[in-house]
């Protein structure tokens, strides 16, 4: 194997190992198509698994798988022949299901003893393999077996357990602070307490009370304004018999 292909494949195998905890010896669930491609290219995966990924290499089928390609008949009766070699992985269904959904249900439950590499050249099991985070692609591809990068579902959550190992914990926070305010005298902030909008003011709302005047004062009023009245009218006269 070129030097090229063996880092490819360690990183690769590095990023399951730090975001996932995938490590060998190694789980690869294989599909009748997998195995049809491996006699066309005249390719050993018993062989070459365990050469290509570097390390010890446990290879399963399903019965799912097995009576799909036992229901093809002739047509996948070489690709039966090979799959019978290998580990038969019980699933967990009853009822036998097409072997796509049966890898798909491996992929979704997996556990600490069936974290899965899956081995296929099924397009549509593929796409459906790679929204799924956590789980390596093997495929067949110019007469050698190649290890698919890591999916965009696979990086994003890589990306958050990554964060989560390098955030410092409460206790190592409590103690940056602690070093901090014992170096450079730093005293930690105290967090404000947002106020919000006041109200208008109650008193303000109440409506006015009218004043209430005793009846004396209000005869008192009047009779001041009819004064002013007949004074008002005896100047006038006095004013026009003038101008006459």
């Amino acid at each position: 194997m070129k030097v090229k292909r063996q880092k490819h494949v360690r990183r690769i195998l590095t990023f399951y190992k730090s975001g996932f905890g995938i490590n060998a010896p190694y789980s690869v669930l294989i599909d009748g198509t997998f195995c049809k491609s491996a006699l066309q290219f005249r390719i050993n995966i018993s062989e070459q698994l365990p050469k290509y990924l570097t390390s010890e290499t446990k290879l399963y089928t399903t019965r799912c798988i097995l009576a799909e390609c036992e229901a093809l008949g002739p047509l996948l009766y070489g690709p039966l022949m090979v799959l019978r070699q290998f580990n038969v992985h019980q699933c967990s269904h009853k009822a036998t299901l097409p072997a796509t959904k049966c890898i798909l249900h491996a992929c979704r439950t997996p556990t600490d003893k069936s974290r899965f590499f899956i081995a296929t050249q099924d397009p549509e099991l593929t796409e459906e393999v790679r929204s799924i985070a956590g789980v390596p692609l093997l495929f067949m591809s110019h007469n050698a077996i190649n290890l698919e990068n890591p999916s965009e579902a696979s990086k994003k959550v890589a990306a958050g357990v990554l964060d989560k190992k390098l955030a410092p914990s409460d206790e190592q926070h409590k103690m940056l602070v602690a070093l901090k305010q014992a170096a450079f005298g730093e005293k930690p902030e105290k967090k404000r307490k947002r106020k919000g909008p006041k109200g208008p003011n109650p008193l303000s709302c109440m409506k006015k009370k009218r004043k209430v005047i005793p009846e004396s004062e209000q005869s008192k009023k009047t009779k001041r304004k009819a004064r002013k009245r007949k004074m008002k009218r005896h100047v006038v006269a006095t004013e026009t018999i003038q101008a006459t």
